[in-house]
């Protein structure tokens, strides 16, 4: 029994440190300011998804009956952008009006067994300057995960979805306004812990389309394609402590797609991609997130082999101030099948100036290298998210953010400066 146990809570902290936290998700999906959002796309060795890691904590608790877990949290917020299509020249600036609703339910059936259903959704009515008027709906998140123990196999099922429309989250999208990106991710995980060794087995099955349209309304063919990308993802992992974790992971990839401008390369990309890893916690102030490793690609063009890695590290100076540094360097799809090589480097801080208003900042440098599409070469991607909020209940939260982006293209018509101010009311129930 007493192995059982020590086997049981090995298990309970592998998956801690794999999986988001339910509670971290609601808050930042309708915070205007999201300081873990990505400058970019899907990573051709891993699919979508957040870590608890790059997320500043959600303070607040559950309202819990029984064995139920939930949270719902409505807000309204009003937004302005100078620069709505993403163009060098003929700036057309937009008004946005936008009511949210996030709602998190966790069902717990034993201390090894839960149900999770999070969903966050937006209606957005959009005021052009050229006088078009635009109705949509954007889900930032929505999340169906049910974790259960299978003999001595610890399982997570999980189906995590999202549609979009903001174009500034593909470092190449250039002269669309509405990106409408659809990504769903279906995948399986299978782990076991032998004492002091982990192995898990996972898979997953991406689909992405995109739609990009101009500030007129015209579709975009350079931001519009689809891709399905299968994955395996194989990991042993060693317990350097009860509280973190090291070992060696890899993954198999491939990935169809089409549209995107990628008409001379191929629409098949393979990888092989293979590194340790290192996360968990050095201490009650300090987590980290670590990997790296090498990959090689098969496609059209050939592509040279690479490199990849991973770093997020999360400090917390004092109870007032938190840090988060995170750099990464990979390969990624932009749209169909078209790779980029990136790199990313962020750093967001946290200061709570009083017990009710929170001050939040997050500068990002974003570079890389168009390998694949319409328009090969370099780009850089920088700028700024400032936030301001402030907390006069429990209950209630009123914030303003500025966000500055200005990206350099290979020539003028790939680059553009974009400032948008945003103000935003959210109540939770």
């Amino acid at each position: 029994m007493a192995q059982e146990r020590c086997t049981t809570s090995r298990v309970i902290l592998f998956f801690r440190l794999l999986c988001p936290h339910v509670g971290t998700i609601a808050l930042l999906n309708l915070c205007l300011l999201q300081i873990a959002s990505v400058k970019g796309q899907e990573r051709v060795r891993t699919a979508p998804g957040r870590l608890e890691i790059e997320s500043f904590r959600n303070p607040e608790a559950f309202f819990r009956i029984g064995p139920l877990e939930e949270e719902l949290i409505g807000a309204m917020g009003l937004e302005y952008t100078d620069n709505s299509g993403l163009t060098n020249t003929d700036k057309i600036s937009r008004l946005r009006v936008s009511q949210g609703l996030a709602s998190n339910s966790t069902l717990i059936f034993s201390h090894l067994s839960q149900l999770q259903l999070n969903f966050a959704g937006r209606v957005n009515e959009d005021f052009y300057e050229n006088g078009r008027n635009l109705v949509d709906i954007s889900i930032p998140h929505a999340l169906l995960q049910f974790q259960f123990p299978l003999w001595d196999f610890q399982v997570r099922l999980y189906d995590r979805f999202s549609y979009v429309q903001n174009p500034a989250t593909n470092p190449t999208a250039t002269n669309t306004s509405n990106l409408n990106s659809l990504t769903n991710v279906v995948g399986a995980e299978v782990a076991t812990d032998w004492h002091l060794v982990v192995f898990s087995l996972a898979g997953d099955y991406t689909y992405n389309n995109q739609s990009g349209s101009t500030a007129q309304g015209v579709t975009n063919p350079t931001t519009s394609g689809t891709s399905n990308t299968y994955r395996l993802t194989p990991s042993v992992g060693f317990h350097f402590n009860p509280f973190v974790l090291y070992g060696v992971n890899a993954s198999l990839t491939r990935t169809q797609g089409s549209g995107g401008g990628n008409t001379n390369g191929s629409s098949t990309v393979s990888s092989l991609n293979v590194g340790p890893f290192f996360r968990g916690r050095l201490s009650p102030l300090t987590d980290v997130d670590l990997a790296a490793g090498a990959s090689l690609f098969d496609t059209k063009p050939s592509l040279a082999p690479t490199y990849y890695y991973s770093v997020v590290i999360r400090h917390q100076l004092n109870r007032n101030l938190q840090v988060i540094f995170s750099s990464s360097h990979d390969l990624v799809l932009s749209t169909g099948t078209d790779l980029i090589e990136e790199t990313i480097f962020r750093l967001g801080a946290q200061v709570n100036l009083t017990r009710f208003v929170t001050f939040v900042g997050a500068p990002f440098y974003n570079f890389g290298d168009e390998k694949t599409g319409p328009t090969q070469g370099n780009f850089k991607q920088y700028g700024v998210e400032l936030g301001l909020s402030w907390r006069p209940h429990r209950r209630w939260q009123t914030g303003i953010t500025y966000n500055y982006i200005r990206r350099n293209g290979i020539n003028a018509a790939d680059s553009y400066i974009q400032n948008t101010v945003a103000l935003e009311v959210s109540y939770r129930f």
